[in-house]
């Protein structure tokens, strides 16, 4: 481990406008640069680097960070390596010391998998498994060998502790393996076995092309269980991953469209196909995590699934979290009993990309089949209130204008009859992607915080991260909290290396590149605070006006005279 003093001499002592500036055309806005934005495509720069706080945020993508993520991101360096390149510019000399528990063991878990990635490659080119690669992936799957390994494809084979052993040689310990998802621990017997056999093993790699978890493909006749997934680990967020994207983001990127199918096979047989900007989804509906992670990179997604109903219902089931990513949704319909695989394999390149010129906006794929004529009020209120709901999802107003003004043609009824519905959200017309997803006082009430140049020891005994509506903005009230506490400041650059998601260091990033005038800094902090102290006395009052009724509904004259005393104690009669 490189000193955290270390560290942080070495991201003080370089300048953010100066590093970027190497990879990127930037030019002067005031005090601060922009330039186009490397992790998305537009015409008209977005991407704003913040010499004060030495961040930079895109207010189109929402990709932010500091200098270290920026060559993380954009060099795909590890935070080490970023480090390291950054130390001589300032004038820094590495002195790295033994790491913490928690960095060996993630380290531990990060060698499991790449040695499992290495062990199960090796298994599926044993002589005695030949059937299985023959067979089954160049015949039956029409997989090729430069496939096999750009995709690092693997066997599980019939041994019960074949990797185990194999771990184990390489200093690894069974405890390690159950917790990397690799092995299982049956307590009964005290014996370890391999999570994974006679299983066909599809890795499944992170953004920073590290190997995370697997999927496991039977090959024996009769299994029950088609597929076996690497359980939740600290290295492994389902919600967070989505297949191939480590492959697929350059060329998503470039297009800003993705092509979202459902399984491994399809990807695969999309890719060799020569269609690189797909992903999949895994069979399950998107997570708002995954969609947002693509909206970082593209704009359109094009759900490419079965023909069949499953496969139709689970591009339905995407919908929500991709619209509320701001992505433009468009599906992609195979004809009657085919899939992404087959067309691929059988009708390739021609034949997808017809189908994407013939996708269908998602409305018109809602409403196809059904008969608004003979429909009963019951299905008809359905279809209103759910494109209603999707509609106020959409930020942008004017986008959102025209999705619910197409809704409401299809429905055949009055624009006003969708836009009139209250879905719980809001527009509050803040900056970027903020907009719709936190309150305005909120979003504001924080920028100043990062902004704020004096002590405010207060606000962080007045004001507690329950106090937020948002529970994003809570968590990231709270990062700010606790670093003010241990370090008695707040830095935005500094706090973007312990924040453990990528939303989170966007919000941050959005919300420390707000431009507030330093003379009125003070004044709007103390106003913002002084409105959630209100907001919180009104809670308080609300909360215990209802309890206090109930008590008196109930008789219970003690209850009711607790109540009164807190009421008085928090001066509220």
């Amino acid at each position: 481990m490189i000193p955290q003093d270390t560290i942080d001499r070495i991201r003080e002592g370089v300048d953010i406008a100066q590093v970027i500036s190497a990879y990127l055309k930037v030019k002067k806005r005031g005090r601060n640069f922009e330039a186009l934005c490397p992790f998305h495509t537009e015409k008209t720069p977005s991407f704003k680097i913040n010499v004060d706080r030495q961040i930079y945020h895109c207010f189109g993508c929402g990709k932010g960070g500091n200098v270290f993520t920026f060559l993380m991101e954009h060099e795909r360096m590890s935070f080490v390596e970023a480090v390291k390149h950054l130390a001589p510019r300032a004038n820094v000399v590495i002195r790295e010391e033994k790491s913490d528990y928690r960095r060996e063991e993630l380290d531990r878990l990060s060698y499991a998998h790449e040695l499992a990635v290495e062990y199960f490659q090796a298994q599926l080119f044993e002589p005695r498994y030949r059937v299985v690669l023959e067979d089954y992936l160049r015949d039956k799957r029409s997989i090729s060998d430069e496939s096999i390994e750009h995709f690092k494809l693997g066997l599980a084979g019939k041994s019960w502790d074949g990797f185990i052993k194999h771990a184990t040689r390489k200093g690894l310990k069974e405890p390690d393996l159950v917790k990397a998802g690799l092995a299982v621990h049956n307590e009964i017997k005290g014996s370890y076995f391999d999570r994974f056999r006679e299983r066909l093993m599809i890795p499944i790699f992170n953004l920073s092309q590290k190997p995370i978890g697997f999927g496991g493909r039977t090959l024996k006749k009769g299994e029950p269980a088609k597929y076996v997934n690497s359980p939740e680990t600290p290295l492994y967020h389902k919600s967070n991953v989505l297949y191939a994207l480590n492959l697929s983001r350059d060329a998503i990127r470039s297009e800003g469209k993705v092509i979202v199918v459902e399984g491994y096979f399809d990807v695969i047989s999309l890719w060799q196909a020569g269609v690189h900007n797909v992903v999949a989804s895994s069979g399950t509906a998107f997570t708002d995590q995954q969609a947002r992670l693509l909206a970082r990179f593209a704009t359109d997604a094009f759900l490419f699934f079965d023909a069949d109903s499953a496969g139709q219902q689970a591009a339905l089931r995407s919908v929500d979290a991709l619209y509320d990513a701001g992505l433009e949704v468009k599906v992609m319909i195979p004809p009657e009993g085919e899939d992404p695989d087959s067309i691929a394999r059988e009708h390739g390149l021609e034949k997808i990309e017809s189908l994407q010129q013939e996708a269908l906006d998602y409305i018109p794929f809602r409403v196809r089949g059904v008969d608004l004529e003979g429909a009963g009020i019951i299905e008809r209120e359905k279809l209103i209130k759910e494109m209603a709901a999707l509609g106020h999802k959409i930020g942008d107003p004017t986008r959102r204008a025209l999705f619910l003004q197409e809704a409401a043609d299809a429905l055949r009824v009055d624009r006003s009859l969708l836009t009139g519905i209250s879905t719980g959200s809001s527009s509050d017309g803040t900056v970027g992607p903020t907009r719709s997803r936190h309150k305005k006082a909120e979003v504001q009430f924080l920028s100043l915080l990062l902004a704020a140049p004096g002590t405010i020891d207060r606000v962080f005994e007045t004001i507690s991260s329950d106090d937020f509506d948002s529970r994003q903005l809570a968590r990231l009230y709270s990062a700010i909290a606790t670093q003010y506490e241990m370090e008695g400041l707040i830095s935005a650059e500094k706090l973007v290396e312990h924040l453990q998601d990528e939303e989170s260091i966007s919000l941050l990033t959005e919300l420390a590149s707000l431009d507030w005038p330093r003379e009125s800094i003070n004044h709007e902090m103390a106003e913002r605070t002084g409105d959630f102290l209100k907001r919180k006395q009104k809670r308080i009052r609300s909360r215990l006006k209802a309890d206090l009724d109930k008590a008196e509904a109930a008789g219970d004259e003690t209850k009711a005279a607790e109540i009164l005393e807190e009421m008085k104690q928090h001066g509220l009669i």
